[in-house]
């Protein structure tokens, strides 16, 4: 793991910072620092930078403007452009191997795990389009107004979809806290549930909820979240489904996306420490 030490992992140092920067509305100067990083030490070609900077830059003058049609255009050009980071298309993009064939335990498939540089790009573009994702009072926890009926859902969801994904069997019980848990642990929180929490409950869900009822909004943005999902197989679709349910119900419930964010990486957390991760031999 000399690779955690070597001079490239500032540029996931800087986008880490730079992902919390976004979420606290504080500013975005700490991205061209990323960028300029991720060129220095080839984690970008400028290939790869031009794709980045265009998506950005399409996302920040959409949200300046009043014509529909231009609106509407820009709206899918990045949309886009997200799909086209989150299935690793574009060229010039060298994300970092840090997991090869990893076992969480004896009845474990081997695991592959990259830092990558591409995916978090749609957390920055889509709060340049659409700002109020990140609500005002995003980290003022204390005043969270969730009633004891909405904690306990938001609870018991967490454990009953992994037992509800043993009854399928699609996992089995696993207890393990492998040595590389903490690596894991950064690269879901920060790179992983902050980029699909942004995505499909902070930008879909939150679309919807506009044009239609929050029940069909959150359903709808919940079955695209397990959709993407598909390569996990039928059973794993419906189980992340299910997921973004209770994801959405936070996020709705709350306002923040930071709760739907810690309830996704909650459940991540749990899958990993007390199941077969991702899926078992």
């Amino acid at each position: 793991m000399n690779y955690l030490i070597s001079p490239t992992m500032l540029v996931w140092l800087l986008l880490a910072i730079s992902i919390g920067c976004v979420l606290t509305k504080k500013s975005y100067w700490q991205l061209p620092l990323t960028l300029i990083a991720a060129v220095t030490f080839n984690v970008l070609t400028p290939i790869g930078a031009a794709i980045i900077i265009s998506g950005l830059a399409i996302a920040y003058f959409t949200a300046r403007q009043h014509t529909k049609s231009l609106i509407y255009i820009g709206h899918g050009a990045v949309i886009l452009w997200v799909i086209g980071l989150i299935v690793h298309l574009y060229p010039g993009i060298n994300n970092l191997l840090v997991l090869d064939q990893v076992n969480s335990g004896p009845l474990s498939r081997p695991f592959t795990l990259y830092f990558n540089i591409d995916k978090p790009m749609l957390i920055f573009a889509l709060l340049l389009l659409v700002p109020n994702i990140v609500s005002n009072n995003e980290y003022n926890w204390h005043q969270l107004s969730l009633s004891r009926l909405q904690k306990w859902i938001i609870g018991g969801g967490l454990i009953t979809l992994p037992l509800l994904a043993w009854g399928l069997q699609l996992v089995k019980p696993e207890f393990t806290i492998p040595s590389w848990w903490w690596i894991f642990a950064i690269n879901n929180l920060i790179f992983t549930c902050v980029a699909e929490e942004v995505l499909f409950r902070g930008y879909i869900q939150g679309f919807l909820c506009k044009k239609l009822s929050p029940t069909v909004a959150i359903i709808i943005a919940s079955v695209l979240f397990g959709l993407a999902h598909l390569a996990g197989g039928p059973l794993f679709v419906i189980i992340a489904t299910l997921a973004g349910i209770l994801y959405g119900v936070s996020y709705y419930w709350t306002k923040k996306i930071t709760v739907a964010i810690v309830v996704h990486f909650a459940f991540n957390l749990l899958h990993l420490a007390f199941f077969t991760y991702p899926l078992p031999l």
